[in-house]
């Protein structure tokens, strides 16, 4: 006589992990590729910003400048140009940031494709081979950045609309305020020059985010890509004639 242990019954454990198959694992060097794309990030904003040469970069050498704008603009009584200067500066920061969010809406439109352009990106010159959930999973990457740097425009914007109003509330040098003039004037330089380190840190996830677009190809496209997006900012900051020109000397 049979039992219901002589019939097998069908195991809902394999149907039920069975999708988990499909998920792409990261391989040691995807993981090194994407942390060394980090690690440049962060390391050449402290670099460029607060490291040992800081003062010697681009954004150091301008950073002066601006103070000495601020200091000027107290000494106006009619401050139209600062004005009109600030302006300039918040439609590039909102440029930006407007144009950051196109770029995302391109790269979330891009995980709806995934199986087409995984068969492009396959085809390409020393490309990794993946899937289409390997490739929606490395498109993850440039989104991160193009966020951070929507992120960064976004205050970049807000800190020059905040410069403004401290231009507003400058006040005007009469008899015995002078102390009260070079302090407002030292308060608004300092909130430029953070709406100008924010701005640029938004630039610099710009160009990361073309390099992290190269991990699309492999993990190798994307450690060669951010190693030269690095020695490019470098070379804007340290090593280029615009900075020669702010010293005086091209």
């Amino acid at each position: 006589m049979s039992t219901v242990s002589d019939y097998p019954l069908p195991m809902p454990e394999i149907a039920l992990l069975s999708p988990l198959r499909d998920v792409p694992e990261l391989t040691l060097l995807d993981m090194i590729a994407v942390g060394w794309l980090l690690f440049l990030v962060v390391g050449m904003s402290w670099y460029v910003d607060s490291g040992p040469r800081a003062r010697e970069s681009a954004s150091g050498l301008m950073r002066v400048r601006r103070m000495a704008w601020m200091e000027e603009m107290a000494m106006r009584e009619v401050r139209i140009v600062d004005s009109g200067l600030l302006r300039g500066l918040q439609s590039g920061s909102s440029f930006f940031a407007s144009t950051s969010l196109i770029c995302l809406g391109g790269l979330l439109a891009m995980m709806g494709q995934a199986e087409r352009l995984a068969e492009v990106a396959a085809s390409m010159p020393f490309a990794h081979p993946s899937g289409p959930d390997a490739f929606r999973l490395r498109l993850v990457v440039p989104v991160a950045m193009i966020v951070f740097s929507f992120f960064k425009f976004a205050w970049a914007q807000r800190l020059f609309g905040y410069c403004a109003v401290m231009i507003g509330a400058t006040p005007e040098r009469r008899e015995g305020n002078d102390a009260a003039v070079r302090r407002a004037a030292r308060d608004a330089g300092q909130l430029n020059w953070l709406a100008a380190r924010s701005f640029a840190r938004g630039l610099r996830g710009l160009y990361f985010t073309l390099a992290a677009l190269a991990f699309l190809i492999g993990p190798l496209a994307l450690i060669a890509a951010a190693a030269g997006i690095a020695l490019m900012i470098y070379r804007r900051e340290f090593r280029s004639e615009s900075r020669a020109a702010m010293l005086g000397e091209y």
